[in-house]
């Protein structure tokens, strides 16, 4: 179809694009499946792919881009995270990781332009496809033993490990990540009236709620902002909707289920007792105590948790909201480690540190100081692991309990991509916050979207 021209359309928020990134939530499923004849090929390379040997005399270096490395509630776990592997295996085998901040998510694509060296990105879901077209990014089944591959994913949840999936073959392995808490300031929900420890169930029972947190306390009762963008996606789901149809080739989000959707949230949104603004504004008006329920991802548990001690209030959690009687589905936020080794001996190193951070110390660091999931769930109940930290921190119990059933983020397909994330949300933001219509403004985007498709 006519592909329309790439200008320079800005990203969102970094804030948003943290959590949005992780982006895309889909309609069936949005990562496309290879047929038998490519998944038979796929293998038959995997396995003929060799390692190149490392020397702990002259160790070879690993550049790793990485969002969370210039976030002050991140750094420090990443900061650990690389130390360890540094001190530990990365000696033992010769291999030595470079942590580059990269904020904006940006940084490596320039490098990458610069023809420098980047090995290993800490990167967003949603444009994972693009990347992987133009930027050199590479599928662990190409560069990674296919026997030590399958070794290492299992005790991965099998949900988390079909979210960097593109055309059958894995793009990027699920790294930081989480799905939806509703946090709930629990002395605002004493105040009004309402049991925290009991949260509301529904998306009616939010907006009852919310509205008797601002009769009694004054202050806003429900915080989502509509640039969140990840979340938006299992609002759309929950409600029977698609973002992206099956097959990954047509934009579907202006369908009933989606516009009904998205009309409950501007009813809500606009009812006088929710937050405005956008997601770090949302964020901070909560962390300082101004506001009774926000929706957001655990990577922000600690800085809340900090801030409600520092506040004299206790935080409280509850799952992704439901649409009456319809079982929520939620999305990931979050991010995959995308490769791009040029080498057999870089491959080697770089396998080293993916099966180091993605393994059971990788994720106990990720958990514990940075407040992502484990994704290799079984640490939840290690004595040696997390279940102390779990036991402590019961909120991410919701979290666990709700990868049963979660759906990814959509990876939008093509070159266009950074496009049609744009369209997608500038059209959330305006159905939500404007008098715009709901329908028609999905409507347009949808089309628009649907006109830059590969």
């Amino acid at each position: 179809m006519k592909r329309l021209a790439k200008g320079a359309i800005a990203l969102m928020t970094v804030g948003s694009l943290l959590l949005t990134s992780a982006c895309g939530a889909n309609s069936g499923s949005n990562n496309t499946s290879g047929n038998a004849n490519a998944s038979a090929n796929n293998n038959k390379a995997a396995k003929q792919v060799e390692l190149g040997k490392l020397d702990p005399a002259n160790p070879t270096k690993v550049t790793f881009y990485s969002y969370s490395l210039a976030y002050p509630t991140m750094k420090a776990g990443m900061e650990q995270l690389i130390k360890e592997f540094n001190d530990t295996v990365g000696k033992e085998k010769g291999v030595i990781v470079e942590g580059v901040p990269d904020a904006t998510f940006q940084q490596y694509k320039a490098d990458i332009s610069a023809g420098k060296e980047v090995d290993v990105v800490q990167h967003t879901f949603n444009l994972l496809d693009s990347s992987r077209l133009g930027l050199g990014f590479k599928a662990y089944d190409d560069v990674f033993p296919k026997a030590e591959l399958d070794e290492h994913l299992k005790g991965i949840s099998p949900n988390a490990l079909e979210l960097g999936k593109i055309d059958g073959k894995m793009y990027g392995l699920a790294f930081t990540f989480s799905t939806p808490i509703v946090f709930i300031n629990g002395k605002l929900f004493e105040e009004a009236g309402l049991d925290p420890a009991n949260p509301p169930k529904t998306w009616d029972d939010i907006k009852k709620a919310s509205l008797q947190i601002k009769e009694k306390t004054g202050k806003d009762g429900f915080g989502l902002s509509p640039q969140n963008g990840w979340v938006t996606e299992g609002l759309i789901l929950s409600n029977g909707g698609h973002v992206l149809s099956e097959d990954h080739k047509q934009a579907e989000f202006a369908n009933k289920e989606s516009v009904d959707a998205i009309s409950m949230w501007k009813d809500l949104y606009t009812n006088g007792a929710s937050a405005k603004g956008t997601d770090a504004e949302v964020s901070e008006q909560f962390m300082a105590g101004n506001l009774g329920m926000y929706v957001s991802s655990t990577s922000l548990y600690s800085g809340i948790k900090k801030a409600s001690e520092a506040g004299g209030w206790k935080v409280y959690g509850g799952a992704l909201p439901q649409f009456g009687d319809k079982e929520s589905i939620p999305v990931n936020s979050g991010s995959v480690l995308a490769v791009r080794p040029d080498s057999p001996e870089k491959n080697a190193a770089v396998w080293e540190f993916i099966k180091f951070v993605t393994g059971d110390r990788g994720y106990t660091i990720i958990t514990s100081q940075i407040g992502y999931l484990p994704l290799r769930t079984g640490l939840a109940d290690d004595p040696n692991g997390l279940k102390d930290f779990i036991e402590q921190n019961p909120l991410y119990k919701i979290n666990l309990e709700q990868l049963s059933r979660i759906q990814p983020v959509a990876i939008w397909p093509g070159e266009s991509a950074t496009e049609m994330v744009t369209a997608f949300t500038d059209a959330i933001v305006k159905s939500v916050s404007t008098d715009a219509d709901v329908e028609k403004t999905l409507k347009e985007a949808q089309d628009q979207i649907n006109s830059m498709m590969p």
